[in-house]
């Protein structure tokens, strides 16, 4: 593996103009030329984004053809050995989506091998101060390669703003560590740990197609001709630029670490630009909360004052749960964050949620404001549920079937409703494969990514393992058949291994 430090890191802005084959080399031209990168005989891995198998007409997947494209130009240097690989996550395996996306059959025209990273073997790589833990497990094919590149897509994240080079490589790790770091809310901690492991030699942008609005891994429903292609030598000034292209926040904590630990720049003035200029490149991304904005039929209003993705993902990620379920929400609520000044409405909304340490002191009695850096997401959540903004029927229903159970009854199971986890018992972990009961047609959307989620990393019998009582709110005769269900199952299954 060969490390290069620059003065200046290089990002290209390019139109997709004619061969794809031409644009690709005219971008890493500008930047000395593939042999800079590429020597003969060299082993190169080549990173796509599949995540969850999508078409790349949604925007959310890198086009195969742009792939092949870098392989043809990654040919021109006579490397020794070229690989292509993926663990998509979500919904389907990898080699499904691998398939299905076209990679298998352009392995086979191109000679080169396509890997299924779900069998891979897997090295445990120690990380010096690490911000998450200090030990990231990566494909030992990617480890042994002399050259990674990455080819990443233009798309909007509700959990971290964008998704673009650094985000990329979270398809590198086994599918049950992304899930954890989901549930510890530290994704962008170890997305700085892995490109600390191993941080791509060049990026080649499919930007042509992006995805904006929630996005996020399978969230693809606002494909965007952003017309675009992007190549660079720093995964963290692609990521920079990108942010500014997007028209997105640029204070994405992992970006702003990532360039703190040495990984790259994330300043402008470190960057040498080739081609189009950004505001010559600039498209606007829906943001996260422009989405869940529209989606909620009025019902929410998002104010975002300069804040980091800490407090925003927060903010954005708990409400995009009632985007798709706008009813369940009974008032209108305003939810602000962030350190900048704010452009009070003339006539404040009395449902006005202020979050995260950063607000500014004089807001702070204009509204509810909940302390913390970031905001703590129950805290959040019981604000709404104390001010009547949320639908509680289900929850109030389940609760008071609940009580007439022992917490030793109910040590296994989780049980969600209202979209939030009213219990867990002891021996659950929240884990893929643990007992849940989902209560009100509000949860059928969470029941549908639960399992999809769990059938890429788990042979996990859904139909066992979980119970969807709809209902809006069920009798109480139907949540307690439910509760008597999942409890049988509990049951049947015995104590996990």
């Amino acid at each position: 593996m060969r490390t290069s430090v620059h003065p200046f890191s290089d990002v290209s802005l390019l139109r997709p103009e004619g061969e794809l084959l031409d644009v690709l080399r005219k971008g890493v031209d500008s930047m000395g030329g593939i042999a800079r990168y590429v020597k003969p005989g060299d082993t190169v891995f080549i990173k796509p984004n599949l995540t969850a198998g999508m078409p790349a007409s949604t925007g959310g997947t890198t086009d195969v053809l742009f792939t092949e494209a870098v392989v043809r130009l990654v040919k021109e240097a006579q490397p020794g050995r070229i690989l292509v690989g993926e663990c998509s996550g979500n919904e389907s395996r990898s080699i499904e989506s691998l398939t299905n996306c076209g990679y298998v059959d352009m392995g086979r025209r191109q000679g080169i091998e396509v890997v299924d990273l779900d069998f891979a073997e897997f090295e445990d790589i120690s990380i010096e101060h690490p911000l998450y833990r200090d030990v990231v497990h990566l494909p030992k094919v990617l480890m042994e390669a002399d050259v990674f590149i990455s080819v990443p897509v233009l798309k909007n994240h509700v959990s971290v703003g964008i998704t673009v080079a650094l985000k990329n490589s979270f398809g590198l790790v086994p599918d049950d560590d992304k899930l954890t770091a989901h549930r510890n809310n530290a994704v962008e901690e170890i997305l700085v740990d892995i490109s600390k492991a191993r941080r791509p030699d060049l990026v080649f942008v499919d930007g042509r197609l992006g995805a904006e609005g929630i996005a996020g891994g399978t969230h693809f429903k606002k494909p965007i001709a952003a017309n675009l292609v992007l190549v660079g030598n720093d995964p963290v000034a692609i990521d920079a630029v990108s942010a500014r292209v997007m028209d997105q926040n640029p204070r994405e904590r992992y970006i702003q670490w990532a360039a703190m630990e040495g990984l790259g720049y994330d300043n402008l003035d470190y960057i040498r630009l080739h081609g189009l200029a950004i505001e010559e490149a600039k498209i606007h991304f829906l943001t996260p909360a422009e989405e869940i904005m529209q989606d909620s039929l009025g019902k929410v209003r998002l104010c975002d004052l300069e804040s980091c993705s800490k407090c925003r993902a927060t903010a954005e990620g708990a409400m995009s749960r009632f985007s798709a379920t706008p009813a369940s929400l009974l008032e209108p609520v305003d939810v602000v964050y962030g350190p900048g000044e704010w452009k009070k409405p003339s006539c404040i909304n009395p449902r006005t949620l202020l979050l995260g340490d950063c607000i500014r002191e004089k807001y702070r009695a204009l509204g509810h404001w909940i302390p913390g850096c970031p905001v703590d997401a129950e805290a959040y959540m019981k604000a709404m549920s104390d001010f009547n903004i949320v639908c509680t029927k289900c929850m109030d229903a389940a609760k008071a079937v609940m009580d007439g159970y022992t917490p030793e009854q109910l040590k296994d199971i989780r049980v969600l409703a209202a979209n939030r986890t009213i219990f867990r018992g002891a021996d659950n972990q929240a884990a893929v494969d643990d007992l849940l009961l989902a209560i009100g047609d509000c949860q059928a959307g969470y029941c549908r990514n639960h399992a999809r989620r769990g059938h890429k990393i788990s042979d996990v019998d859904f139909d066992k393992t979980m119970v969807y009582q709809p209902g809006c709110p069920p009798t109480a005769e139907e949540i307690r058949s439910a509760f008597e269900e999942i409890l049988r199952r509990a049951k049947e299954r015995g104590p996990k291994a």
